[in-house]
């Protein structure tokens, strides 16, 4: 069953993807919209909130209401527990295996979608729900720059989210998550200024 928290999540992605591609005025060349209109498959990349497919699913039934001449396809290649900074907590899975590391999959995943639009969430794991840490957000934009330039190489287009807002009320911790990720975002949405198309879902 899905929670309300999820239903409201999922929701809220929706909108944030649905209002930046209705957007005619954005500051990155060409606009999000433009994107969209010449591309013919769009793959959405991310951990389990991508993986669960709701607010892809939702973005797929958005498409529908624009009577594109030629809809692109929507592949969701999300995957649970991901991160694209490759690192991972002692103990994951109760040591049954450590959190997949999206470069590990990503030639494979490119080869077979050939995205000429990339949609991708990360960062809610990337912090492995640790402290802030300098080496671990160091990784992490390190991933994120290592997908553009595999986007980049087969002339791919890029769309980032920042990740979501962390519930402490539902995972307790003696410390702000949420501000571990504050970091996260504030760093993606600063790139917008080199003509990154960041989502600020955060």
């Amino acid at each position: 069953m899905v929670s309300i928290r999820d239903f409201a999540r999922a929701c809220g992605m929706l909108f944030c993807i649905a209002a930046l591609f209705s957007s005619v005025a954005f500051a990155a060349e060409p606009t999000p919209r433009e994107l969209l209109d010449k591309s013919r498959r769009v793959v959405f990349l991310g951990d389990s909130i991508t993986a669960a497919g709701g607010y892809v699913a939702g973005f797929e039934a958005w498409l529908l209401t624009q009577e594109l001449k030629s809809p692109p396809v929507v592949i969701d290649a999300g995957l649970p527990s991901e991160t694209v900074s490759g690192l991972s907590e002692e103990g994951h899975a109760g040591g049954k295996f450590p959190r997949p590391d999206l470069h590990e999959r990503l030639d494979r995943v490119l080869k077979l979608t050939r995205p000429d639009l990339i949609i991708a969430c990360y960062g809610m794991n990337c912090g492995i729900y640790e402290p802030f840490d300098e080496e671990r957000f160091a990784r992490y934009r390190q991933g994120i720059e290592k997908l553009r330039t595999k986007a980049d190489a087969i002339k791919a287009n890029i769309i980032h989210v920042t990740p979501p807002f962390f519930d402490g009320a539902r995972m307790k911790k003696p410390f702000s998550y949420n501000a571990v990720l504050d970091r996260y975002s504030e760093w993606l949405v600063g790139q917008r200024k080199d003509g990154w198309v960041v989502i600020d879902l955060h």
